[in-house]
């Protein structure tokens, strides 16, 4: 699990990962304000929201970098609390900038779709440095929650249709397809995987 030590790490694989993504550019639409804030917000997110969990994963290539990082909510916590999101908002703000009601309009969108049982892991992030892709980094995380916590399901929203079938292959169905608010109206896909046991 990674620790406080590994914050700028993972949120600079996570920066990288999510660059192109279709929800970040609906919340900052112009590449490069996306680009340079994409490291702030998520320091922030993963310092108040996300490693006090305890659910952030980390995989390390043979030099101990760390290339892959999968942010998981353990169940019940995916929701923020008011007093949390305002002791984050003075790093939140600064990466956000002019983009904070950008922001809340596409949390409110996937809080909506958000299942509302709360035995499931809720998988917020999955992301792997460019020089490591196609190695198996993601997918030993996918898998490592998986055998970690068999009795439990996991959830997560998938932002770009080329990744649904991977998904699929380990073991995510889609549950339902919604669009994000915006000029570009980014399709997004609800998945679930059911518990083992």
């Amino acid at each position: 699990m990674a620790t406080a030590a590994d914050l700028t790490a993972c949120a600079e694989v996570l920066a990288e990962s999510f660059a192109e993504d279709p929800l970040m550019a609906a919340i900052w639409p112009d590449p490069a304000r996306r680009y340079a804030a994409l490291p702030a917000y998520f320091t922030a997110t993963l310092r108040h929201f996300h490693l006090p969990a305890g659910g952030v994963q980390v995989a390390s290539d043979r030099d101990d970098r760390i290339c892959a990082v999968a942010v998981w909510d353990p169940p019940g916590e995916w929701e923020q609390p008011a007093g949390r999101t305002l002791r984050a908002l003075p790093d939140l703000v600064p990466a956000l900038r002019f983009r904070v009601p950008a922001a809340i309009a596409v949390r409110r969108v996937l809080e909506a779709h958000h299942p509302r049982d709360p035995r499931h892991w809720y998988l917020a992030n999955l992301g792997t440095a460019k020089s490591h892709r196609g190695q198996g980094y993601a997918a030993a995380l996918l898998a490592d929650r998986a055998d970690t916590a068999p009795n439990w399901a996991q959830f997560l929203v998938c932002t770009q249709q080329h990744n649904v079938a991977y998904y699929e292959r380990h073991g995510f169905s889609v549950t339902e397809e919604f669009e994000l608010p915006g000029a570009a109206r980014p399709t997004m896909w609800a998945m679930w995987r059911e518990a083992r046991i």
